[in-house]
């Protein structure tokens, strides 16, 4: 009888050794977990808390946490975590000054993007401006043209009449007509030209005015940048047991820090690749499509 409780306990010993070695991140599950389940490999989670000032459902936090744990199975080919509400490693999301700076940040880059947006309108306004301007400038120096021609035919006309002793009596009313005419089309022109000029008043205000909120939004755009860093994964984090979440700025990033931190518990420290998932700064991954990067895999297959 000793001799079969020697050799439980000696294959027990031994299991477990196997597990620990082989499978590390089965050390975050219960330990009758491990033993009704010699042959599961993947680690047991759960949401624990969610801050209600997240605004988020502890249902919408399961299933973006899902989606988390979706990337490390599509890029291993292998599951490795599974949702269980007694499980020991838990889902902590923590509302602190991270999340107010990450609020004030989304803020900011949406004024920032609604004045890029604005300027840019105001860009094209500009741009549509200016062609009629030069439109309308062509058309004037053809009217120009045209006035001085028939200033000239008027002048040589009243020329050829003061050869001969001056304007014949008949011919005072037409000569007359053409003066009235010369000048009401003179009239016509200084006023196209008076608004014309105005225009273009208005168009060098209106450009001033765009450069002017062009360095306001360069300035305010540097000034965004030098207050907010790219952000590293110090937001999450994982103590061993505990993954807590303290800001993010939308789920595409909560996923993405999810997903990190589920890395760690997979016992994966930080890479050097800008694009990878275990990269410690959140910046040049693509949030949206993330696939897990070859230095993730190889990072996996090395611990």
């Amino acid at each position: 009888m000793r001799l079969i409780v020697l050799f439980a306990l000696l294959g027990f010993l031994g299991m477990i050794f196997y597990q620990n070695l082989q499978h590390p991140q089965l050390r975050l599950n219960p330990l009758l977990d491990r033993i009704t389940h010699p042959f599961d490999q993947r680690i047991r989670y759960r949401i624990a808390e969610v801050d209600p000032r997240f605004n988020l459902s502890e249902v919408e936090l399961k299933q973006i946490s899902q989606q988390a744990t979706d990337i490390w199975k599509q890029g291993l080919g292998k599951d490795y975590f599974v949702y269980d509400p007694d499980a020991r490693l838990s889902i902590h999301l923590i509302y602190d000054q991270r999340q107010d700076e990450s609020l004030q940040r989304r803020d900011q880059l949406s004024k920032l993007t609604q004045n890029e947006a604005s300027i840019s309108q105001k860009n094209s306004e500009l741009k549509a401006m200016q062609e009629n301007l030069a439109r309308h400038e062509i058309a004037l120096n053809m009217q120009q043209r045209s006035l001085q021609e028939l200033n000239q035919n008027y002048n040589a006309m009243i020329h050829q009449y003061n050869q001969y002793g001056g304007v014949p009596v008949a011919q005072q009313p037409a000569v007359q007509q053409s003066l009235a005419r010369l000048r009401e089309q003179q009239n016509f022109l200084e006023q196209q030209i008076a608004s014309f000029n105005t225009r273009v008043n208005e168009y060098n205000q209106r450009v001033n005015e765009l450069n002017r909120l062009d360095q306001g939004l360069n300035l305010a755009i540097d000034q965004f940048n030098q207050r907010f860093q790219p952000r590293p994964f110090d937001k999450g984090l994982f103590n061993g047991r505990e993954i807590h979440i303290y800001e993010f700025e939308s789920e595409d990033d909560l996923r993405m820090t999810l997903a990190h931190e589920f890395g760690h518990a997979l016992g994966m420290k930080h890479h050097n690749a800008p694009k990878a998932l275990m990269y410690p700064m959140l910046e040049e991954q693509d949030m949206q499509h993330f696939r897990l990067q070859s230095a993730d895999i190889a990072l996996f297959n090395a611990r």
